[in-house]
């Protein structure tokens, strides 16, 4: 018996011939059953744990079925019709629900966060995204295509985020960084590769430029009511089932004003005020953009007459960082609009003569709000806005230490508990998200993160020089809010707009994309008829 046994066991080892086109049972297959007995097991235990103490810790029982989601589109099979057209439909909703209504009405249930419009956009388009990739070449190689016209970007920001996910294995609060980094992942990584597919095709770039025109409209109008009533239009007329009962929205509601001064400050649909500034810093050059490019009359009126009621928003919400980024808008947009003349009108004398006066304009523009009085209290701010800058300076004195001391970040989302600074409210805040940056991050995580941005501002110049056409005009407005970004966050570290900002960073990856394009279409077209040209004409017969 023995001998029979062990001959058995020999002729199990020993692998059978195979046909062609088929292939040996892989370990799964051989030990299914012990598989499904494994997999049921799993689910008895999940399910009584599940019952015992799901209610307290609902998001981490989440993260299986979250696993098992990706898994799915993982082995989806490949063909060439991914859902593109319906994630540019999500892409478009859910720029809507970003800007257009409050994130704070939702509905909340315990254990769950809260399910807000944006997350029940934001999440089906990182699906589709996700989907699209893992079923379509074709799709693959357009991304890469259009992403490598900068490739610095793209690997800044893949190398930001995994030092986001790094951080959370340091962090003090693991699980506060992780949920930190996964809605980061949805509303800034996400969005970004999202923007640079969807707004490489032809048309949805101006698009992008009437909505955000249309919703600073609908912002401000919002900010005129509340500055009417002192609070916002649906305080106490929100509907029980998106009454969320937390302090951080009661705050909202009630309102906000300077204490020094007691000047009530607009935020419209927003959080603060300070976030309604910098959306409208941001949506200004598109609206100037859309005045100056259009060539219907009537558009360039309506666009004209929206300015004025876009700037008096700006200036009722008592924000210096609204007021930087109108007269950074202005001043950014008049020296792109005289080089794009020079470089494509060489019979125009304004182009030149703006471009060249230019640094002489902004040396006095500058010099102006330290001496002109109106000027100065507007940019500068007055006795009333002294306290946020002593504030400021406070906070660098005592942050950039720790960062030189943990230069790797102490994880991400602990940037203010890190730097101890609290309100006249006892609520933990930091005012520079340059600070935010280098606490959550480190110094590695500071220069990627910020590099990507200068690199595309740097690179947006670059191409506005080459003074491209059409739709890839939009450069400028893009580029102008990518640079108001950068400079509006050393005084501003709120992330509200962040979702919109990395569009706009997607937008520049796609436009510099066409740009490059175009321009390999004209050379290509110059270069036959140089030849064409030069070539001796056929004789007759």
């Amino acid at each position: 018996m023995n001998i029979f046994r062990r001959r058995r066991a020999a002729a199990s080892r020993v692998a059978a011939p195979v046909l062609a086109t088929y292939s040996t049972p892989n370990w799964f297959q051989r030990h299914r059953w012990l598989c499904i007995v494994a997999l049921v097991a799993f689910a008895f235990v999940y399910s009584a744990f599940f019952t015992l103490i799901g209610r307290f810790l609902m998001l981490q029982f989440m993260i299986p079925l979250i696993v098992l989601l990706f898994l799915v589109v993982w082995i989806l099979p490949e063909n060439d019709r991914p859902p593109t057209r319906l994630m540019e439909v999500f892409a478009f909703a859910y720029l809507a629900a970003l800007l257009c209504w409050p994130d704070y009405l939702a509905i909340a249930i315990p254990g769950l966060p809260w399910i807000t419009l944006l997350r029940l956009t934001g999440f089906p388009m990182a699906f589709l995204l996700l989907m699209s990739i893992s079923m379509s070449p074709t799709f693959r190689a357009e991304m890469k295509e259009r992403l490598n016209a900068v490739p610095f970007i793209w690997k800044a920001l893949v190398v930001f985020f995994l030092i986001g996910l790094a951080s959370v294995a340091w962090s003090g609060d693991p699980g506060f960084s992780f949920n930190k980094f996964v809605v980061a992942l949805v509303n800034w990584f996400i969005p970004f590769f999202v923007a640079v597919y969807v707004f490489s095709k032809p048309r949805r770039v101006i698009w992008l430029g009437h909505i955000l025109w249309g919703i600073a409209i609908f912002v401000s109008l919002i900010g005129f009511q509340e500055w009417r009533h002192s609070q916002v239009p649906w305080a106490g007329r929100i509907p029980s089932f998106l009454a969320v009962q937390d302090e951080a929205v009661l705050r909202i509601l009630a309102g906000a004003a300077r204490s020094s001064t007691g000047i009530y400050r607009v935020q419209s649909k927003f959080t603060t005020s300070g976030a309604l500034a910098e959306f409208l810093s941001f949506a200004l050059p598109f609206i100037i953009h859309i005045m100056v490019k259009t060539n219907r009359l009537w558009v360039r009126l309506a666009a004209g007459a929206t300015i004025p009621l876009v700037i008096w928003a700006l200036v009722k919400t008592d924000a210096r960082l609204g007021m930087v980024g109108l007269f950074m808008s202005l001043l950014f947009y008049a020296l792109a609009w005289g080089i794009m003349r020079w470089r494509s009108d060489k019979t125009s004398i304004f182009g030149p003569a703006l471009t060249i006066a230019y640094p002489a304009i902004f040396t006095a523009f500058i010099t102006a709000t330290f001496f002109v009085g109106r000027l100065r209290a507007l940019v500068w701010g007055t006795g009333a806005q002294s306290a946020s800058t002593e504030t400021r300076k406070a906070m660098y004195r005592e942050g950039m230490p720790m960062i030189l001391k943990n230069p790797v970040g102490h994880g991400f989302g602990r940037g203010a508990e890190t730097l101890g600074f609290v309100n006249g409210n006892g609520i933990l805040t930091i005012d520079t998200y340059y600070l935010s940056i280098g606490l959550e991050f480190g110094i590695l995580g500071f220069i990627a993160y910020y590099g990507m941005f200068l690199v595309a501002i740097w690179q947006g110049t670059k191409f506005v020089w080459r003074a491209p056409r059409g739709e890839t005009l939009y450069l400028v407005p893009t580029t102008i809010a990518l640079a108001i970004f950068v400079i509006e966050k050393s005084v501003f570290s709120q992330q509200e707009n962040h979702p919109l900002v990395f569009i706009l960073l997607g937008v520049a990856v796609a436009l510099m994309w066409r740009a490059k394009v175009d321009e390999a279409a004209r050379d290509a077209a110059a270069a036959d008829d140089a030849r064409a040209a030069t070539e001796p004409a056929p004789r007759g017969l």
